[in-house]
């Protein structure tokens, strides 16, 4: 029983790349983890964000679309820096 009190405490965020074909594979691998105990964190970009009642025991935090499309045209690795900065930004205990 004690065990399984430890389980429930187990929390995973994950954080898809906010580009085409990112966020379902995650959501796959969120259910494989929920299903072994679990609890699942989506963090994901306010424009690219998913269906919340297709998985209703997930959590679900948008992170500000205030990036900027040419940053991402230009340089993907100022891109991710600037998504890294805002993931920080909102998640300073993690």
């Amino acid at each position: 029983m004690e065990k399984e009190g430890k389980r429930c405490l187990r929390r995973v965020v994950l954080v898809p790349a906010p580009f085409q074909g990112h966020i379902n594979p995650m959501l796959q691998l969120g259910s494989i983890l929920h299903s072994n105990g679990f609890s699942i964190t989506v963090v994901h970009a306010q424009y690219n964000s998913p269906n919340p009642s297709t998985h209703p025991d997930f959590s679900f935090i948008p992170l500000p679309d205030s990036s900027s499309d040419h940053i991402l045209a230009a340089d993907g690795v100022a891109f991710v820096l600037e998504l890294n900065a805002k993931c920080k930004a909102r998640f300073p205990e993690c």
